[in-house]
């Protein structure tokens, strides 16, 4: 697990944060982090710059310079080749090699520490697969517990930038080795091959060498490869990378923006990747058949509730109709042409007249034989 803002080039690894490294793992590369654990049997060739405290477990070797900014724990039969550099207090244990010398501000304590980086590594691990970070956040508060300085470091602010090299990698500048997966943060900086089971990477990553994974290999957005991409899986690009080289997979899933300058090889096919497109405007048709495309219109921010909204870009036009008259309440108003009524024909207004005369005149006979 390598975190964001991380950089491995010119022979020295750039943490910022703690470093994790797993039993009998082979670094070919300097070390600069804040806290440094070791397992059992590890080997780093360059220098090692612990700006907190470092622990080493028993039979590993370091193969040059190491400072401390604050305590040392070294374990039974560890070598140091260089010149050894602790601000604080030295505990050493039996058989200690240091071949350079050293110098320590504080108490130098002779005796074996606890080895307990096997059972923090493999539970750190486990809990982190398990997604529990409340229980690693309790592991890390009950190890750095027994030290005399541990008011001043703070678990929450060191568990998210924690690199985590697993029991057996091997770093070196030809390749980047792990049995397991390979999860790489954002804004890093990598320069060698990685070889791993699958491997999964964040934003902005810049790698100067190629990929090889049994699995699965998905590069984050705004990402750029120097090198290929080999995966017996799935391989995935996101939006705005770029690779420098071919792909050979058994799938590939590329984005739309995304670009890659080599030869793509998979038998189960290409598919491009494209955002969610906008939702077209809608569209009206007005009485004369014509489709009009409506527009939202939104009231202005400052606008009171109790104003009533101008309406603006208003055009009048002449009528053909000419005005009426007002007319009295008690008169009806008749062959007005009304807006959604529906003109009558000249044979529909003579037939209402004749029943209206027909009607006044049956009236008035009525009235005159007295009935």
């Amino acid at each position: 697990m390598v975190p964001d803002n991380t950089r491995i080039e010119a022979n020295k690894i750039t943490v910022e944060g703690d470093v994790i490294v797993g039993n009998h793992s082979n670094i070919e590369y300097g070390i600069l982090g804040d806290t440094v654990i070791m397992g059992e049997g590890v080997t780093v060739s360059g220098d090692i710059a612990a700006s907190s405290d470092i622990r080493v477990d028993m039979w590993s070797k370091l193969g040059n310079r190491v400072e401390v900014g604050r305590n040392a724990y070294l374990g039974e039969f560890v070598t140091i080749d260089g010149k050894l550099l602790v601000q604080g207090d030295l505990d050493v244990g039996k058989e200690v090699k240091i071949r350079g010398g050293f110098e320590a501000k504080g108490w130098i304590l002779v005796r074996n520490p606890m080895p307990v980086i096997i059972f923090l590594f493999l539970y750190i691990r486990e809990m982190m697969r398990l997604g529990k970070d409340e229980e690693i956040e309790k592991a890390l508060e009950e190890f750095f517990e027994d030290s005399e300085d541990n008011q001043g470091f703070d678990v929450k602010d060191h568990g998210e930038n924690i690199l985590i090299i697993p029991a057996g990698a091997k770093l070196t500048p030809e390749a980047f080795e792990v049995a397991g997966e390979a999860v790489i943060g954002n804004n890093c900086l990598l320069i060698g091959n990685i070889r791993a089971q699958a491997v999964e990477t964040g934003k902005k990553l810049t790698l100067k060498g190629s990929i090889y994974s049994e699995g699965q290999i998905l590069i984050g957005e705004n990402s750029t490869v120097y090198g290929n991409l080999y995966s017996k899986g799935k391989v995935q690009i996101g939006r705005n990378s770029r690779v420098f080289g071919g792909i050979k997979a058994s799938s590939v899933l590329l984005h739309e923006n995304a670009r890659v300058d080599g030869t793509i090889r998979a038998p189960s096919g290409v598919t491009f990747l494209r955002d969610a497109a906008e939702k077209p405007v809608l569209a009206e048709v007005n009485a004369l058949g014509k489709v009009i495309m409506s527009k939202t219109h939104e009231l202005p921010e400052n606008t009171p509730q109790d104003e009533t909204a101008k309406v603006s870009n208003i055009v009048e036009v002449d009528s053909p109709v000419k005005p009426v008259k007002p007319v009295k309440s008690d008169v009806k108003a008749r062959n007005i042409f009304a807006p959604g009524r529906k003109r009558k024909t000249a044979r529909t207004r003579a037939l209402e007249r004749t029943r209206r005369f027909t009607g006044a005149r049956t009236y008035r006979k009525k009235q005159k034989s007295g009935e």
